[in-house]
């Protein structure tokens, strides 16, 4: 099985980059299911496509230069991905997300503060990563 050997995401907020500091992302699309079951007699439910959705998820670690940044987390954001950095023809995501939770960890020894972000989509994607969406 091929690996990929290269950890060169791109990842901003509103335009600002905070990729260097970016510890790990889940970007989830989800569809929903309409029941279209009808006639009498019928033994089983049937259904359609329904609407589209995104959620996403990601660690993001704070130091002195991303700590202004990183603060201005909650609320609506957009938000650009590209998994395999952004290079031509590479995956690429911009959404905007309502940023509904921003849950930090500070450990005693010392380690790094990270901040636990959740996000919900606020509008459909304008690029999106999967339906083909790339870089130009």
């Amino acid at each position: 099985m091929a690996k990929y050997a290269e950890n060169n995401w791109y990842f901003d907020i509103d335009g600002t980059s905070l990729g260097a500091y970016l510890l790990s992302i889940s970007l989830s699309p989800s569809q929903a299911t309409n029941e279209t079951t009808a006639g009498s007699g019928t033994d089983n439910v049937t259904r359609a496509a329904g609407l589209k959705d995104h959620s996403i998820s990601f660690d993001i670690y704070h130091d002195d230069a991303a700590a202004y940044a990183i603060s201005l987390l909650t609320g609506t954001h957009t938000i650009t991905y590209g998994v395999e950095g952004n290079a031509t023809g590479k995956p690429k995501h911009v959404q905007s997300f309502v940023l509904t939770g921003l849950d930090h960890t500070t450990n005693v020894n010392k380690e790094m503060v990270v901040y636990s972000v959740s996000g919900e989509a606020a509008a459909a994607p304008t690029t999106d990563m999967h339906a083909s969406g790339v870089w130009s």
